[in-house]
Order: C-alpha cells, then structure tokens, then sequence
C-alpha cells in the first residue's frame, strides 16, 4: 500500500482506480477538446497498465499514436514531445482546481512518457486556483494571489538544501548552476495586474449584472457612469493564471534539484529581500523587477504608438528599427503570436544572479517557464553558442504560436552572449 501523497508507478497501483480517473480527466474541460493530448495520456497509461514499457520509448509513442513510420527522426520530429508537453500543462491545469484536489492523480514526469500515479496527501485543501468572482473588473484569467501562495508554498514545505558543489550534468542544469551556486532559498517572483478593480457600493449587484458579459450590449452601458468610489483596488490579490502556473513550472524544477524556493508576488518583494537571495522573475509589463533588469541590455520590452495603435514589443538596440516582436495593446484574444525574453545576468546592485522569464503577455511568460525547464529547447538554443557559454551573461528572444487560446512549443528567435 502506498503512503498518501507519494508517487506510485505501474507497479504499485489500482488498475479499476487509475482507469476511471483516466476517464474522467480525459472528460474534463482541459482535455475533450484536444484529441492529441487524449490519444497521447490515454496511449501512456494503458500502456503502463498493461507493463508495457516498450511502448513508453518516444519512437513507439510516435507511432503508436501518432502514426509515424517506424524509422522517422525524433530528433527532426519532436511531435511526441511536443505533445508531452501540453499532456503535462493540461493535467497541471486540471489538479488546480478545488474539485478536483482530492482525486487520484495521474502525472507525466518531466524527461519521461512513463505516467506515475499519486495517491493525494490528505492533509491539502486549499486548492491553487479559484476562479475570478464575478464582480472583478480586468482581463485575463485570474488566480486569487492568497490561494495560489497558499497551496504552492504547502508544496514546498519540506526545506530542501543544496548538497555541495558539483558539475552540472546538462546545458539545463549548467543554465542554473549560478543560481543554485548560492545557498540561499530561491526568490521566485510573481508578476500581477497591476490595473484590476471590483465594484463596491449599493449598485454592485446592478454593475455586475450589467458589465458580466464578455462584450455587453451597448443599450445597457449607454450612458453608464461608474464613480471612483464605486471601484476598490484588488490587484495585489490576484495573479494571472498563465503565470501562475509558469511559477509552478519553474519551482518544480527547482524542487527536482533539492533546492529551497519562495514564492512571493510583486507587491510583496523588495530590495532588501533581494540583497540576500537569487531571484526568479516571472512576467514582464507586470513585473518591474524583469523590466528593471532587462533595461540596460541588448534585449528590452517597450511599447510604442503607429497609426493610433499601441504596441507591446521587444526593443533590439542593436537593430533600433526592426520592429517586428510586437502585440497590439490591448491585446484582445486575437492574436496569434507572442514573444518573450529569457535573461540571466548576475545584478550588480543586488549581488545576486537573476533569471527572467518574461512575455509580452502570458502566453509568452509560460513559453520562457517551459524554455529554462525543459532540457531540449535550452539544447537547440546553444547550438551556437559559444564554448564559454556557461560563464557570460545570457539573453534569448522566443516565439510562440497561439493556438487555441493555449500557446505552443518555444522557439528561438536570437541570442545574445556577452
């Protein structure tokens, strides 16, 4: 019998329990309208089921599900990765929410299409995501920042600590090695709306009702007037989603390699607390520790106005004029494709080294999340690099493709090494 909230593999399971928690995932809002990521976690774990390791081996994957030919390159081909990829983003989504807590869960571990299944910890009831209450006013998906810290910080209540110097064993790990160098926990701050009101008074009711619908119709808001006193500041509650859980990608990683982490929003980081610490800075127009660090270098956000339009973009400062990594503001669910930068620099006023992981919206900040978690986008990047890659300072622009409302793989667009 296995011990609540550990990992179990094939060996150790309920085959009637994991199937039927199979189902019912498969089921869910996160997986029935993606048939890649059905074919993908339904393929694995009946495959696990039946002791069936061969076919957990990503070429077997490829073909089984995908219905690749029998000699296809994976390293050409990396749509079994891919999709491992998004199986793992779904499922995450899935266990966030507070209904689904309690339930057996099932997991793809990263580096591996092998599935594991956990039995839930009884003592986590708080769940990761709540839901935006109607009377919130912004866009974006919502996590209240509370809950989200809450559960997180539960994940991480066991202290784990560096166990002395060592060689980096991969590009990921010699990525990191400046910040899991020093041993203090890791800073992992997270950026939030900064524009975000809910209405209060005696017309709340009538505001909400009016203003629920995603576009209202104009007789109901024609001539609507909303006083400042009807509007109570609630940003410092709230994170969006996308960011949220690209925090929950990168304090994983470091979980995975026995390092101590905190997870602290942006109004709750100061200098001070970076005097003494690394930091992770996750988002950018809504983090201004990623903007601060990125001001001064090749590679920096800014925004600019052409033909009425205001655009988010990325600034080149050695190409000032090309203008092409951008997103029209406000950025309306329309657009196809967002771009983010990754930087790790050592902060001289801070003395400490800082990763940022940063988009122009969130879609972007969670393709940097899985660009310096996954080991085979880091590898493709530092294809060129230079041979002393490990010690420079580092920027990398990526790319990634929208679809669905859910963004792709991340791809390089440029590096710099200095």
């Amino acid at each position: 019998m296995s011990m609540p909230g550990t990992l179990i593999g094939a060996a150790g399971h309920d085959d009637a329990a994991v199937i039927a928690q199979l189902a019912k995932v498969l089921g869910s809002t996160h997986f029935r309208n993606s048939k890649r990521s059905q074919a993908l976690l339904r393929f694995v774990v009946e495959a696990a089921l039946t002791g069936d390791q061969n076919s957990l081996k990503e070429r077997c994957v490829g073909i089984g599900v995908f219905g690749r030919d029998t000699a296809y390159d994976t390293a050409q081909d990396p749509v079994v990765r891919n999709a491992a990829i998004e199986v793992r983003k779904r499922l995450a989504q899935y266990y966030m929410e507070r209904e689904h807590a309690s339930e057996l869960r099932i997991e793809l571990p990263l580096g591996s299409y092998s599935p594991a299944f956990s039995t839930p910890h009884p003592t986590v009831e708080a769940p990761l995501v709540e839901p935006p209450k109607p009377a919130v006013v912004g866009r974006g998906h919502l996590v209240k920042w509370t809950l989200a810290v809450g559960c997180l910080l539960l994940a991480a209540t066991a202290t784990f600590f560096w166990a002395g110097r060592r060689t980096p064993a991969s590009e990921l790990e010699a990525f990191w090695e400046p910040i899991f160098r020093d041993r203090n926990p890791i800073q992992i701050c997270i950026g939030q709306p900064s524009r975000l009101y809910r209405f209060t008074g005696p017309r709340t009711e009538q505001l909400n009702h009016t203003l629920a619908s995603r576009a209202p119709a104009e007789t109901d808001t024609a001539g609507l007037s909303i006083a400042g006193r009807e509007l109570l500041w609630v940003a410092p509650e709230y994170l969006f989603l996308r960011d949220a859980l690209s925090a929950f990608n990168v304090a994983r990683w470091i979980q995975s390699k026995g390092r101590a982490f905190q997870l602290m929003s942006v109004s709750q980081t100061n200098y001070s607390r970076l005097r003494h610490a690394p930091l992770i800075a996750i988002g950018a127009f809504n983090n201004p520790w990623s903007l601060r660090v990125t001001s001064e270098l090749r590679f920096l956000f800014d925004h600019r106005t052409e033909g009425g339009i205001t655009y988010n973009y990325i600034h080149d400062r050695r190409n000032p004029n090309a203008v092409s990594w951008s997103v029209a503001q406000p950025a309306d669910g329309a657009f196809s494709e967002d771009y983010a930068i990754v930087t790790r620099v050592f902060d001289p006023d801070t003395e400490k080294t800082v990763i940022s992981a940063a988009g122009i919206e969130t879609f972007g900040t969670l393709a940097a999340s899985e660009f310096v978690t996954e080991p085979q986008y880091l590898g493709v990047a530092l294809r060129a690099a230079p041979s002393d890659w490990r010690r420079r300072k580092v920027q990398f622009v990526l790319a990634t493709s929208i679809i669905d409302g859910t963004p792709g793989p991340p791809r390089v667009l440029a590096a710099h090494f200095w």
